[in-house]
């Protein structure tokens, strides 16, 4: 098996990646017309266009605004998984951001009714297990956090684990976040944060000082801090790292290969592979398994090591997490067999 291959069949777990991001195109499209949204195109393969993070985020709001009915946020949810399931993810963590939603008159009963309906479907029908983070939209109210965090506190734990924090950085104080991220901690929810993607360093620190993130989401600018980079490698703080979205997306590096996955994992540090957006960018976390692989001349075995390293970083319960590992470890090693049989055979 060639790099590509490897990296779709090896077992995986996703803790970075937003519902509404993993939409498939010609569902948007579809949805889109079913509920008389307008789009800027006809073909579905040119609506996921853009050339940085503010277009990023207007398509964003299409799909977002294309999603009005339980139904719509069933579907989505429940093909998230399957595309997810296809290349070896067996267990996810995944966002959706309600914000946008509610800002077109769409319910959180409603958003959560539909999320839930997929979740169900995918576990009866899928090899795969999802748990939500409910997103706070960084660019809104901070404010309206504490009730986003009130609903999600009422749900059960099983299904609603955490919430995180989403969107831009620039010119966000994550400071004023403090109180929905307090009632949080209150109420037993996980939490994480995006912080050091396209904002600096300082937002990574105030989100575990101030904030009390568990997790930090990109954290690419970590490396600009070594001090801070030991603490977090220290206390095994994981981060949610997504290579391709950081090239394609924001820009942040050039390519992969100047990306600092390989230097903050050498320094300790707790990193993880994640797809972030796979439907809007047209990728997989496989896709960015090969790229990192190839980028930093990775063999199997570490990339292995990378995908057990997921289960560490999950907040699946332990006894979850022992069985996840014993999975992974005996999917592991009869790939790991298969590949010396073909090494000796060739």
């Amino acid at each position: 098996m060639n790099t590509a291959q490897l990296a779709r069949v090896l077992p995986k777990v996703e803790l970075h990646c937003h519902l509404e991001g993993a939409a498939r195109p010609a569902t948007v499209v579809d949805l889109a017309r079913s509920n008389g949204i307008a789009l800027p195109v006809e073909d579905p393969t040119e609506l996921f266009r853009f050339a940085n993070l503010t277009e990023f985020l207007d398509v964003y709001a299409i799909i977002c605004a294309s999603l009005r009915t339980a139904d719509d946020l069933r579907r989505v949810t429940y093909e998230a998984l399957e595309d997810a399931a296809a290349v070896g993810v067996r267990y996810r963590e995944m966002f959706f951001s309600p914000g946008f939603l509610l800002a077109n008159g769409v319910t959180i009963e409603t958003i959560w009714t539909g999320i839930r309906a997929g979740l169900a479907e995918a576990h009866q029908d899928l090899d795969i297990r999802c748990r939500m983070i409910l997103d706070l939209d960084k660019g809104g109210d901070p404010a309206d956090g504490v009730g986003l965090v009130e609903f999600a506190a009422a749900q059960d734990r099983d299904e609603l684990i955490g919430i995180g924090g989403d969107s831009t950085e620039r010119g966000v104080d994550h400071r004023a976040f403090a109180p929905a991220f307090a009632l949080a901690a209150q109420k037993g929810l996980r939490r994480t944060m995006h912080a050091g993607e396209d904002g600096p360093c300082e937002n990574i620190a105030i989100s575990l000082d101030v904030l009390g993130c568990e997790r930090i989401d990109h954290g690419v600018r970590l490396i600009d801090d070594p001090q801070l980079m030991a603490r977090v490698a220290r206390e095994r703080i994981p981060l949610t790292v997504c290579p391709i979205s950081n090239v394609v997306l924001t820009a942040t590096v050039p390519d992969v290969a100047s990306h600092p996955f390989a230097a903050q994992r050498a320094a300790g540090v707790l990193v993880t592979i994640n797809s972030d957006d796979p439907g809007m960018s047209a990728t997989t976390i496989a896709d960015d398994y090969q790229q990192i692989a190839e980028a930093f001349g990775y063999n199997f075995a570490t990339m292995a090591d990378i995908a057990l390293d997921g289960i560490e970083a999950s907040w699946a319960p332990p006894e979850e997490k022992r069985a996840l590992r014993a999975r992974f470890e005996a999917e592991i090693a009869a790939l790991s067999a298969q590949l010396t049989t073909v090494e000796m055979s060739s």
